[in-house]
């Protein structure tokens, strides 16, 4: 069942069952306050490490409404509230691949591309254009692109190796949680999409971070030409 669908039947698309109210949702709603703690120590990773770049600094807000927004959509759910859990995550997608292929290629006109391409395949799952498995398709290609991505950043920047293969690690950890939700009801009723959220607020925290290592780097270098 799809979100219209599930919303359309009064139904909900979690374990953690109910639409309308937020005690419905309470383990999904309040677990979105990692993502307001991720927002704030980025934002004080920022001030301290002095970051200039202005990609980097807009990242801890569009965080925030993100968790804002999962706040809404699972303590009220409706097709508005969806779009408010949807749209920040992904204006924060958006950014984020904006910065690492500028950093990569060095080559804004094929940035711009790069990132249309992008936006055209995700577009029609986001907005239930076509079928998206409940979010897993987005997702999945998300995930996709950040791998290969991730094997040209090493190459460039070999210092990210680890952090880029943390990063993977916990995205991969948290998107099985994510898709196992409905799968473990039987024996946890709260489901385990709260783990998501969780695991997801440490992989935004830690991305921001590398971002800001990739800027003093590039500071770095034009110092030292």
């Amino acid at each position: 069942m799809n979100t219209l669908e599930a919303l359309e039947k009064g139904m909900s698309t979690y374990c953690e069952s109910g639409v309308g109210l937020f005690y419905t949702q309470p383990i999904n709603t309040i677990s979105n306050i990692t993502l307001l703690i991720s927002a704030y120590f980025a934002f004080r990773l920022i001030r301290t490490n002095h970051v200039n770049n202005k990609t980097i600094k807009i990242l801890p807000f569009i965080l925030a409404v993100t968790g804002i927004g999962s706040m809404l959509w699972h303590g009220m759910p409706s097709l508005l509230t969806n779009f408010a859990d949807t749209l920040p995550l992904s204006a924060f997608v958006l950014v984020s691949l904006f910065f690492l292929l500028d950093k990569l290629l060095n080559k804004r006109g094929l940035v711009w591309k790069i990132l249309l391409a992008f936006i055209l395949v995700e577009t029609p799952f986001i907005f239930h254009i076509l079928p998206s498995l409940n979010g897993f398709v987005p997702y999945l290609i998300v995930f996709v692109f950040g791998v290969f991505l991730s094997y040209g950043l090493v190459k460039k920047y070999k210092i990210l190796t680890s952090h880029l293969v943390t990063i993977i690690a916990l995205f991969a950890m948290a998107f099985f949680f994510r898709t196992i939700d409905h799968t473990v009801c039987a024996v946890f009723s709260a489901g385990t999409h709260f783990i998501w959220h969780t695991l997801n607020a440490l992989v935004f925290y830690l991305l921001i971070r590398v971002f800001i290592l990739m800027d003093l780097k590039t500071l770095s270098l034009k110092r030292e030409q």
